[in-house]
């Protein structure tokens, strides 16, 4: 029963891409316009990531773990709405980042962003302790891979192949050999091939030839 880690995916990706984004913007030259580009774009990326899955989490696990236990969803829904807002702050600040903003002014999005991190870390630490533990107890291993494939299944091929794009560098092996076999064997072909060919444009060439070597793996397996 414990094996179904719900939380355990996306807050791999997220970790990695929070703390790829913070190490960036300590890295960026904000003279350089390319660079406050280039976080700009990581920025967003991240951001959508951050939205999609708290939505998600409201509209599907936290909405299941309150119809089976009235209450137990409250502080984590507490929480997203607390994210929402500091995102929503940090965002605006993102887009107002130029070339002829001031070293002080860069190093305060970065103390901005890092005070978001450390908090969202925190949040998320909670989610695979604390309301993991809720879901293994109140749920049958059945229904939790009903929660699972209900995320999937209402998830667009776009939105799923951002989140395979920092899922899949941010787990091991074994853990994305099992989540591309589900994936290959619980997907309609014609979309699975069609999230493969987006992540084919998205990802960097060295985390697609990974994901292509794994597939291979699974094919010789079958």
């Amino acid at each position: 029963m414990e094996t179904i880690r719900l939380f355990a995916a996306p807050h791999k990706a997220l970790r990695k891409t929070m703390a790829d984004f913070m190490v960036m913007i300590g890295q960026t030259n904000f003279d350089n316009m390319r660079a406050v580009a280039k976080l700009k774009k990581a920025g967003r990326e991240m951001f959508f990531l951050l939205s999609s899955h708290a939505e998600t989490e409201d509209r599907i696990i936290l909405k299941a773990l309150e119809q089976k236990v009235p209450g137990a969803a409250d502080h984590d829904k507490n929480d997203h709405v607390k994210i929402e807002r500091l995102q929503r702050s940090l965002e605006i600040h993102l887009n107002l980042l130029s070339t002829s903003v001031r070293t002080d002014e860069a190093h305060d999005f970065y103390l901005e962003f890092a005070r978001f991190y450390s908090l969202y870390l925190e949040h998320i630490d909670e989610e695979e302790t604390l309301t993991q533990r809720l879901i293994w107890e109140h749920f049958s291993k059945e229904e939790q891979l009903g929660i699972r494939a209900s995320i999937v299944a209402k998830m667009d091929t776009e939105t799923y192949a951002v989140w395979l794009k920092h899922m899949i560098p941010a787990q091991n092996e074994a853990e994305n050999r099992m989540m591309l076999g589900a994936i290959r064997n619980n997907m309609p072909a014609d979309r699975f091939h069609a999230l493969m060919e987006r992540m084919g444009e998205s990802m960097p060439e060295d985390d697609f030839l990974t994901l292509g070597i794994q597939l291979s793996a699974l094919a010789i397996q079958d």
